[in-house]
């Protein structure tokens, strides 16, 4: 292991996702929010800025490409995360900038250039999450000409032959390809250029991409997905995994699931970083910070919660008659013969606790909300349960998904960074330039010149 990541795997790494006025469903009308947020870009540069100022390796944008009147809020009216992190490539000296793109409604040269394009401007800071999509609204495919989402395992192998041809894209230049000489006519070296010429089951794309090689070569991957396939594509291809899991032992199990799915691609899993998301609430006392997350449920109103849920379930239950407080046990959801493939994440997360969890809380869990009580409450509470997850080996790094923006990013950096920094599991400065820098990469891929 090289010595600058052998320096990274020390220290707890963080991103920053970035929607609207917050996670949460009702955080648009707390009343400190701007609701404004999500389609201000002085707004984002503004986050940006407090995330970067904290030493963060990257902000994270999400994204959904269909809509409906049950959505989150902070969504609907929203930034084209490429279009975004372009931007703010401009405005922003070190962070990274992580944007998602589906391999299920894009293709590869489109997407290959646009996102080659947004690193050059930032000078090599730019990440892709990797995503199939998800189906929240039922209505996907209708943006896109098609009459049906597709299904899971072809999603996947799609999305692996996507990634593929992608990254040939980006292999079609050399890093010392373009000579620029004036004197003997040589714009560039034609024995560094390739071409793809690629065949596959889903695309075939002859190349060679009209851009060439970034400060950092190409985007940095990153993928969330739990599901076999989604770990198989993770560990074949990403240095960032987001994951979430609500305790350190299925935690450490998941990461240690997927270093060992690496190692059998021929890669080393130690340039693998898994986040765990999370939706960290800071404050003075743990009483205060419980109070806050109360103030935000309250303004869930029960209608937003049956009416979601209805769509979400697509008619497989009838929620008539229930309260947004009525358990999940007692919705019936549990007498589903066949859930959607994609509420498997949320029912790992209430197992167990069916009769507990409540339709209003299963509702923030299928729309982002990571609340975990480790990480809730004052700074020195929140800063010794992150380090308790890195150092049993749960986590690398945390996606922070925060409830209410920017209070809850700001309570953080000012908070919790300065007590890591003292541990010495906190970066002070960036000791490079690029998104691969900050996790101790190298910028070239292996084999190419």
């Amino acid at each position: 292991m090289n010595q600058t990541l052998t320096r990274e795997r020390q220290q707890i790494h963080f991103f920053a996702y970035l929607v609207g006025t917050g996670i949460h469903l009702a955080s648009w009308r707390h009343e400190t929010a701007f609701p404004q947020a999500s389609i201000d870009f002085e707004h984002q540069v503004k986050l940006a800025r407090t995330a970067e100022g904290a030493k963060f390796d990257a902000i994270f944008l999400g994204d959904s490409l269909a809509i409906d009147e049950t959505s989150n809020p902070g969504i609907l009216n929203r930034f084209d995360p490429i279009g975004l992190v372009t931007a703010l490539g401009a405005v922003t000296r070190n962070i990274g900038l992580i944007a998602t793109s589906s391999t299920s409604y894009d293709e590869p040269f489109n997407f290959a250039r646009a996102a080659l394009t947004a690193d050059h401007i930032s000078g090599g800071r730019v990440g892709w999450n990797i995503v199939t999509t998800r189906d929240l609204t039922n209505s996907t495919a209708g943006n896109f000409s098609a009459d049906e989402h597709f299904d899971h395992s072809l999603r996947y192998r799609r999305a692996e032959e996507f990634v593929e041809v992608t990254q040939g894209l980006w292999n079609s230049w050399d890093s010392d390809a373009f000579l620029y000489d004036k004197v003997n006519g040589r714009f560039f070296d034609r024995h560094k250029l390739r071409r793809l010429d690629y065949k596959g089951e889903f695309f075939k794309v002859a190349g060679p991409l009209n851009i060439g090689p970034s400060p950092q070569h190409s985007p940095l991957l990153a993928q969330a997905g739990t599901s076999v396939p989604g770990q198989q594509l993770g560990a074949r291809f990403a240095n960032a995994l987001f994951a979430s899991h609500p305790d350190i032992p299925q935690a450490r199990q998941y990461r240690d699931s997927v270093r060992a799915q690496a190692r059998a691609f021929g890669r080393n899993p130690d340039e693998i970083y898994v986040y765990q998301a999370i939706s960290p609430i800071v404050a003075d006392t743990r009483d205060e910070a419980l109070e806050r997350i109360r103030e935000l449920d309250s303004l869930i109103t029960d209608q937003q919660v049956l009416d979601f849920l209805q769509e979400y379930f697509a008619g497989q239950l009838d929620f008539t008659g229930l309260g947004a407080d009525a358990t999940v046990a007692q919705s019936g959801i549990l007498t589903i013969a066949q859930p959607r493939t994609d509420f498997r994440s949320a029912g790992e997360q209430i197992s167990g606790r069916e009769d507990e969890v409540t339709l209003k809380d299963l509702y923030s869990i299928l729309t982002g909300d990571k609340r975990n009580l480790d990480f809730i409450g004052t700074p020195q509470h929140v800063a010794d349960s992150l380090e308790r997850w890195h150092a049993e080996g749960a986590a690398d790094g945390f996606n922070l998904m925060f409830s209410l923006l920017p209070q809850d990013l700001e309570r953080f950096a000012t908070g919790v960074i300065p007590l890591l920094q003292e541990r010495g599991l906190a970066r002070t400065e960036y000791a490079g330039t690029t998104l691969k820098s900050h996790l101790g990469l190298d910028p070239q891929p292996k084999g190419q010149p």
